[in-house]
């Protein structure tokens, strides 16, 4: 699993979506983007693309939005007004249905732009369709292991 802490650069292969999801790409995106044909060729990304959910936790009030292609799923957790989180992230479990533990293969910390956005941070993890369904529980860590959130309730959209 790869962990970045980045400020204006993401490099998540989802990032160009998210900001579709959004209303649009920042023009100060200086990153090189992972193509589309390099997506469906891969196989990551099918006809359907990248379907969106929007979910709500009532017991923190935190608004997430769970991302779901064909083989890889992502949450985007939004913090207005930075991380209200005790330590930096560096590992995160997405648990699923009976145990099933997803393979997280990057955790990245996006700092607060310029402009007064929300600090985010994106947990991506491979996921087969059966893997993907039901209800998740992440889980964001610290280096020592300590919990800085437990998020259950976690669901991905179907494709």
């Amino acid at each position: 699993m790869a962990v970045r802490r980045i400020g204006g650069c993401v490099l998540l292969f989802l990032l160009p979506f998210l900001a579709a999801a959004d209303g649009g790409v920042s023009d100060k995106q200086a990153c090189p983007d992972v193509g589309l044909a390099v997506l469906l060729s891969e196989k990551t990304l099918g006809q359907g693309g990248v379907q969106t959910l929007d979910m709500d936790d009532p017991v923190t009030g935190l608004r997430f939005r769970s991302f779901r292609s064909m083989r890889r799923v992502a949450v985007l957790l939004e913090f207005a007004g930075g991380v209200p989180l005790s330590g930096s992230v560096t590992h995160a479990v997405l648990r699923g249905p009976n145990q099933q533990l997803l393979k997280v293969v990057e955790v990245i910390e996006a700092a607060p732009d310029s402009e007064g956005g929300p600090a985010r941070i994106i947990v991506e993890a491979e996921a087969q369709p059966r893997e993907a369904r039901g209800i998740h529980t992440l889980e964001l860590q610290d280096a020592e292991g300590t919990q800085l959130l437990v998020l259950p309730g976690v669901r991905f959209p179907s494709i």
